[in-house]
């Protein structure tokens, strides 16, 4: 074969291949593909594998199916109690209809960008109509349902697209309301801990009130049943040396003497002066108590 024929063949293969190549394209698992014809959408593709198309005439515009996600940048919102509070969110959505997403966005950019704009008015006026505390306790997940709720309705059929999730990334407050808000919590918690001071004073002043009154009548109580024990253990001590003494007046009256020289003579440094013949030591002269005869 000659020189020339070979370039040729070459030739021939190479637009050849260049044609197959521009004649062919492939469509992954998770993309859907859209084939535009001088700029007017002709198909759109969503099997995968590869697919054929008509060269030069034909462009094709691939498109991710996969849940995707973008951010949107912080705002700053007005709650429906008037208090000014800064929330930042993304949103992932995912493409159901990758026609309507394509001749409504064009691009990921521009079609997120006009999502990002809806999503704007969709917080301020969700957020609006909620008080600032709700932000913050577990009715925050319903407030970011309701959002994703209104931003499906507002953006999912016109853009083409499903809204999976809408949430917070941070709920701050505007810097030059932190600090007053502060101020107003820390003296909200003063006056709750000054009350419950307060509640606490109060019920122990109760309680010591009660437990003071229990106690007289505890010792009252007691005072009573000791007095009359006490009566009883006396008038049954009197009824004893009742029946002693009148067994023997004798000893009767030598207990008694002893009694008052106790009490008379009572302390170590008392002095009696006086003669041991009177009646107050008859005891001391005999048994019975009775002076000893002359000699």
């Amino acid at each position: 074969m000659s020189q020339g024929k070979i370039v040729v063949a070459v030739i021939i293969l190479v637009l050849a291949a260049i044609i197959a190549y521009s004649s062919t394209f492939v469509v992954q698992q998770a993309e859907s593909a859209i084939v535009l014809r001088f700029g007017n959408p002709q198909a759109v593709i969503e099997e995968p594998g590869l697919k054929l198309r008509m060269p030069i005439a034909d462009q094709i515009v691939i498109l991710d199916r996969r849940v995707l996600n973008f951010d949107a940048p912080a705002q700053e919102l007005l709650t429906r109690d008037q208090k000014r509070v800064v929330i930042s969110a993304f949103v992932r959505y995912q493409i159901v209809d990758s026609l309507k997403f394509y001749q409504v966005g064009r691009t990921y950019s521009n079609a997120e960008s006009q999502i990002r704009s809806v999503l704007g008015s969709t917080l301020r006026s969700v957020i609006g109509n909620v008080a600032l505390v709700d932000t913050l306790t577990p009715k925050r997940a319903d407030i970011m349902r309701q959002i994703r709720s209104e931003l499906t309705r507002q953006a999912a059929e016109p853009y083409g697209i499903k809204i999976v999730d809408v949430r917070f990334k941070r709920v701050d407050l505007p810097a030059q309301n932190s600090e007053a808000v502060f101020n107003s919590m820390r003296k909200q918690r003063a006056q709750e801990a000054a009350g419950i001071r307060a509640e606490g004073a109060r019920e122990a002043r109760e309680k010591r009130s009660e437990a003071d009154k229990q106690r007289i009548v505890v010792v009252a109580e007691a005072r009573k049943k000791s007095e009359i024990l006490r009566g009883e253990g006396e008038a049954e001590a009197i009824g004893i040396y009742n029946q002693a003494f009148g067994r023997d007046p004798a000893f009767f009256d030598f207990y008694r003497s002893l009694q008052a020289m106790q009490e008379g003579l009572r302390g170590d440094t008392t002095t009696y002066v006086g003669p041991p013949s009177g009646d107050f030591f008859r005891f001391f002269g005999t048994e019975l108590g009775k002076k000893p005869s002359a000699q």
